[in-house]
């Protein structure tokens, strides 16, 4: 017997064992006699292949094999990364059919499962609102409503001045289509915007819009007065025990406000160029070249106002009849008074530009469709 049969029978006695558990042989079934040498003149080695690849076969189980597996090792040798790269996530959602899996979810059995109180517990709801912006959100709508409802307040106002001071100025034998528009120092908006509405920003301000923030500010300066005045009496009565007569108390309230009132106008010209009085109504004190006044000339203003207003207004007719609508105290003070609505342009109300166009009045026409 040569070496290649003695090796086919030691594998046939190594993996078959005895004769009596072994099946017989099926000839028709496939064997890997391929792989086998080609030179096998008896057949013995091909039987003895196909027999011990039978035998294997009833040898091993798959069950005890899977049960001698350890899942955790194979496990822990898998990458992950490597894995979903080999993942194609398109075809794997293409094959998910949505509706099925939604018809199979009960949402009123995991709505249940839901602890509401639990969840509100675990909800900042300040940083909800902060990161939503609901705050910014009212505060622009509300500032938008409040400016809406002022700027119309603020036109109508526009349009009496623009009323009145082209009466006023006819009244004394003078033509208003040569009255000047704004300050020359001051670039002003001039033309029409798409609502027909014009546009007065830098404007020279009338009559009516002065006279209703200065009584505005006198609203302003009594009540700040009044609490000055209960402060310090309170702050007297409190920490001493002198009797005070009548006509001291008068002399002290009079320097209080005086001194107040003084204060309250020079600081705000000064300053912020308005009072809030003409900060309601949309006006803006400024220098004729277009600049906030220094503080001298503000204080020349302040001071030449009560004579304007109180000696029967005669100051304040140069609103009504000078080219440029100065009072005394605008001259005194070298200011002059106009329209700025802040961070929104100041407009005259369309009906009142369209009548000013059909009154002939040429130069507000040129300068309103530049």
């Amino acid at each position: 017997m040569g070496q290649r049969h003695v090796v086919a029978l030691l594998l046939l006695l190594a993996v078959a064992g005895s004769d009596d558990d072994v099946s017989p042989i099926d000839e028709s079934a496939p064997g890997p006699e391929d792989r086998l040498p080609e030179h096998d003149d008896d057949g013995l080695v091909t039987r003895i292949a196909r027999r011990a690849t039978g035998r294997m076969a009833e040898v091993v189980e798959p069950d005890a094999f899977l049960d001698k597996v350890d899942v955790n090792a194979v496990l822990d040798r898998v990458d992950p990364d490597a894995l979903l790269d080999r993942v194609d996530v398109d075809r794997l959602l293409d094959r998910v059919d949505v509706n099925r899996l939604l018809d199979r979810v009960d949402a009123n059995a995991l709505l249940d499962r839901v602890d509401v109180d639990a969840l509100m517990d675990r909800v900042d709801v300040q940083t909800l609102v902060d990161r939503a912006g609901i705050s910014d959100i009212v505060k622009e709508s509300t500032g938008a409503l409040a400016g809406g409802f002022l700027d119309v307040f603020r036109r109508q106002v526009v349009a009496l001045d623009s009323i009145t001071s082209r009466a006023a100025y006819s009244l004394i034998g003078r033509d208003p289509n040569t009255r000047p528009d704004a300050p020359a120092g001051l670039e002003a908006a001039q033309g029409v915007d798409e609502t027909g509405r014009g546009q007065v920003t830098g404007h020279f301000a009338g009559p009516v819009s002065r006279l209703l923030a200065f009584l505005a500010d006198v609203g302003v300066i009594w009540l700040g007065y009044l609490a000055i005045a209960f402060g310090i009496a309170f702050v007297v009565e409190l920490f001493s025990s002198l009797e005070v007569d009548t006509v001291t108390w008068g002399i002290v309230a009079l320097s209080v406000f005086v001194l107040w009132s003084f204060t309250y106008m020079w600081i705000s010209y000064s300053i912020a160029g308005k009072t809030i009085g003409m900060g309601v109504v949309g006006l803006r004190v400024l220098n004729r070249q277009g600049k906030i006044l220094t503080g001298g000339q503000a204080a020349l203003r302040t001071l030449v106002l009560p004579v304007s207003v109180f000696f029967f207004g005669l100051g304040c007719l140069g609103i009504l009849f000078s080219p440029e609508r100065r009072a005394l105290h605008d001259v005194t003070g070298g200011s002059v008074v106009v329209y700025d609505w802040g961070d929104r342009p100041a407009e005259m109300p369309a009906p009142i530009t369209a009548w000013a166009q059909r009154h002939g009045d040429e130069t507000v026409i040129e300068d309103l469709e530049r």
